[in-house]
Formats: C-alpha cells, sequence, structure tokens
C-alpha cells in the first residue's frame, strides 16, 4: 500500500522484451532494499527481482501493459515516479493508494502560473463515478485533490513542491497518465450492490 507521496525520480537503465512482457531496469535511488518488495512505479506496484547499488529490476507482465501507459510511451527517456510502500511508522501524507492502475487517462491542458499549474485530464467514462470534487486521485502514483470535475474531465492543480519531486512538470497536451481510483468509492459500490 501507497499514499500517493512521491519519494524519489528514476530513469531507466535497461529494457528487455520477452514473450510475455518485458524486463525494466531503472537507476536505484533508494540504495538497500529487499528483493519481493514492492514499489510504485509511476503507480503501478511492481515487485523488486533484483537490485545493486546502480540498478533496480523489475518484471512488467503483459497485464500490466496493457493496464498503464507503459505500453504508449518511450520507457527508455521516461521519467519515473517512485514511492515505496507504507511501514507501520510512515506518515499518511496523501491518500489510500493500492498501486493497481485501473485505466490511462490523457492530458487535455496544461495552464501554468507563476506559482504551480493547472492539469485537466480526460477520464474513461466509466469511471467517473468514482471521482467527487475535492476528492483524491493518483494520477502517476501521485495523490491529488480534484479542483474540477466533468462529465469525464478533471482539473488538478499541481503545487511547485509536487512539480519539483515528480514527472507531472514533463506532461502536455496529450500526455498519458496512470490513473488509480479511489479504492474507497469501489469498496462501497460494491457492498451497495450487495444489499440491493
Amino acid at each position: 500500500m501507497f499514499t500517493g507521496i512521491i519519494q524519489r525520480t528514476s530513469r531507466a537503465l535497461a529494457i528487455k522484451h520477452e514473450k510475455e512482457g518485458l524486463r525494466l531496469r531503472i537507476e536505484n535511488p533508494f540504495g538497500r532494499l529487499e528483493v519481493g518488495e514492492s514499489i510504485a512505479v509511476d503507480g503501478a506496484c511492481l515487485t523488486v527481482e533484483r537490485f545493486d547499488d546502480e540498478g533496480i529490476e523489475f518484471y512488467l507482465s503483459d497485464e500490466t501493459m496493457r493496464r498503464t501507459k507503459f505500453s504508449s510511451i518511450d520507457l527508455r527517456n521516461h521519467l519515473f515516479n517512485l514511492e515505496r510502500s507504507l511501514t507501520p511508522s510512515s506518515l499518511m501524507g496523501g491518500h489510500i493508494v493500492l498501486g493497481h492502475v485501473d485505466a490511462v487517462g490523457t492530458v487535455v491542458r496544461v495552464h501554468p502560473d507563476e506559482q504551480g499549474r493547472e492539469l485537466v485530464i480526460e477520464i474513461p467514462l466509466e469511471f467517473s463515478r468514482y471521482v467527487v470534487y475535492k476528492g483524491s486521485i493518483a494520477v502517476d502514483g501521485v495523490s491529488l485533490t480534484v479542483n474540477i470535475l466533468e462529465e469525464n474531465r478533471i482539473g488538478l492543480y499541481i503545487i511547485p513542491h509536487t512539480l519539483e519531486r515528480t514527472n507531472l512538470k514533463l506532461l502536455d497536451a496529450g500526455s498519458p497518465v496512470n490513473l488509480e481510483f479511489d479504492i474507497i468509492a469501489k469498496y462501497l459500490e460494491r457492498l451497495m450492490k450487495a444489499y440491493k
């Protein structure tokens, strides 16, 4: 489990395509890790298979590639947002993020101002029921607050601190983004259906 507070960013060192997925090796900004631990990479929960002082290796299955933006971007030149999983003593600074990407959205507008920037993102219509005004959403693993809510578009304001520490500063109109919607809303929907 994660909170959507990005700890580091990293770039790819090697990519190896396999029959049913690919292996991704990225720079290691953390140092000592545990084999088998989970790291959110642009919001997708990936398992550490190997690591050394230089890099971390993950396996991305076909399902992960289909569900995320990773199949539609240039992984070799991409800046990844990273967050290690929660521990019992971690601060809960964002919201509950599982690292299970629901869908890919598309940035339709970027409006910078003197302090930060506003992003408008088009989301798949079938997920709009999980979004509320002033609620939370994870965009490329970053916990953000919804400031504008339309039928299938959301507006988000990115403060300078978040821009500085994440890859959101690199987004332009047309950029794909990994989206994870509120898990609490999904559980409530499931419970309501069970009691109809």
